[in-house]
């Protein structure tokens, strides 16, 4: 049995009572293809002793995926072969921990190949048995590191005018999302001015026949935090994705406001020079 899911794009598929986002044939209670973020945690649910408990995934700055296992020296050497499959799904380039099991002079990793590593000890005829452990990048992926999250197709940015202490706000493509904008402008106004009561009515009958994906109002504040917040009261987005999605500009100043900006400051500029001599100031100019 294949059913959509109403209000979600058909990239999400339920079959056998599989669901599958981005793939036609979940083989899984869940399959997705693609991608996947979460802000919260991620974990494993087990049944114990003590209660259903559940166990959290590690995570790290970057992808990788680990190996693990035991074996003994003998005669103080071994070499390990790593698992094929395993060799298939990183890059070459790995970091191995050891972990002796008794006393030691010390082992060490002597020699590094794509599929094996060689193990030594310090004393010669040591039989001593560790374990070892094997953290690798993903194959493809060797430069992601600490990605930026952006919500897909969403874009916000923020023009601050700092003079009249007012914001405008443009968020695109992410009509679904937002509550407070109709193409028409038949709505726009009435939940624009929910947000701050004196906003410019931007969303009207003009934006007829501009794209319905580019969502304008004003907030009347020039502070970053509150900005966020009026788009957070007024919008699906929560926090995280506004902070990760927005981009903050500030208006540039009138003409007239930088003429007398610019000659304040060429008049501050000509007293350059003061001296005294024989008792008298002289102020030198330029």
């Amino acid at each position: 049995m294949e059913s959509g899911y109403q209000g979600v794009q058909s990239s999400l598929l339920i079959k056998d009572g599989n669901v599958g986002i981005g793939t036609t044939s979940p083989a899984s209670t869940l399959t997705i293809v693609g991608n996947f973020s979460a802000t919260g945690t991620k974990s494993a649910v087990v049944n114990t002793s003590y209660g259903i408990r559940k166990l959290y995934a590690m995570e790290s700055p970057d992808i990788r995926f680990y190996d693990q296992g035991r074996a003994s020296l003998t005669n103080g050497i071994t070499n390990i072969s790593l698992d094929p499959i395993f060799i298939e799904t990183v890059e070459p380039d790995f970091e191995i921990y050891l972990t002796p099991k008794a006393d030691t002079a010390g082992i060490y990793v002597a020699e590094t190949a794509k599929d094996y590593f060689i193990v030594k000890g310090r004393n010669p005829t040591s039989n001593i048995q560790f374990s070892w452990l094997i953290s690798a990048l993903r194959k493809g992926y060797g430069a992601t590191r600490l990605d930026s999250e952006r919500k897909d197709n969403t874009e916000i940015v923020a023009v601050i005018d700092e003079e009249n202490k007012v914001t405008d706000v443009n968020i695109i493509n992410n009509l679904n999302n937002i509550q407070n904008v109709n193409a028409s402008g038949e709505n726009g106004k009435e939940s624009a001015n929910k947000i701050t009561g004196k906003v410019t009515d931007e969303i009207s009958k003009t934006n007829i026949g501009k794209s319905a994906n580019e969502n304008k109002f004003a907030v009347a504040s020039n502070k970053e935090d509150e900005i966020i917040k009026e788009i957070k009261k007024n919008t699906n987005l929560d926090e995280e994705q506004i902070k990760k999605s927005i981009t903050f500009r500030r208006k540039a100043p009138s003409k007239e406001e930088s003429k007398e900006t610019f000659e304040e400051s060429a008049q501050q500029k000509q007293l350059t020079r003061v001296t005294e001599i024989n008792g008298s100031v002289i102020v030198r100019l330029g």
